[in-house]
């Protein structure tokens, strides 16, 4: 068995017990056991509880992108393009049956991932979008625009909104969140003078 069989297995054996029983001090025992691996494996393939949680999330966040990809490819209006991405993220994390469970079980886990810890999540963003956002932009004739800053007022925005509620909108309603970032994104066309 490959490495990257073993730390499939790892992980996926995590993702199952953290479903299960959320985190414990028993955890590597019982990811062990799932995945039928000894403990030291799984602290050699993966590590800490704390690097267990990261690399999950690092998968989750591939797994959402390659699910994603199309959306950043789809030709249309930029404006409508960033809120159909938006709105897809959102209703993508709050369906995540492992994210509600930490985020309503274990909040002080995840949060940090998602605050004050962001910096490698923004930067996974940045790195897997760019190109795309890039092209989507070149062709709406808006080259001297920051796709760096666009994707990360883009992350700041979802994390904002699978984090915290909302109360004009049921932001777990596909249709009333996208209704909600269109009047988000027409903030900035208010004249203020």
């Amino acid at each position: 068995m490959s490495e990257e069989d073993i730390r499939r297995r790892i992980l996926d054996a995590a993702e199952e017990c953290f479903l299960e029983i959320g985190l414990s001090a028993r955890i590597h025992r019982l990811i062990a056991e799932r995945a039928a691996v000894s403990r030291p494996t799984v602290y050699k393939h993966v590590g800490d509880q704390q690097a267990i949680l990261d690399a999950l999330l690092h998968r989750e966040v591939g797994r959402f992108l390659d699910i994603a990809r199309p959306l950043f490819e789809r030709p249309g209006p930029i404006r409508e393009q960033l809120a159909e991405i938006v709105a897809f993220s959102v209703t993508y994390a709050r369906r995540h049956p492992l994210l509600r469970k930490m985020l309503l079980e274990q909040p002080e886990v995840v949060l940090p991932r998602f605050t004050v810890d962001a910096g490698p999540l923004m930067r996974l963003a940045v790195d897997a979008t760019a190109p795309a956002l890039r092209q989507a932009f070149t062709r709406a004739g808006a080259t001297e625009v920051r796709i760096d800053v666009v994707i990360e007022w883009g992350v700041r925005l979802i994390l904002s909104l699978i984090t915290t509620p909302s109360l004009t909108a049921d932001l777990d309603d596909p249709v009333e969140l996208r209704r909600y970032i269109d009047a988000l994104m027409r903030i900035g066309l208010i004249p203020l003078s």
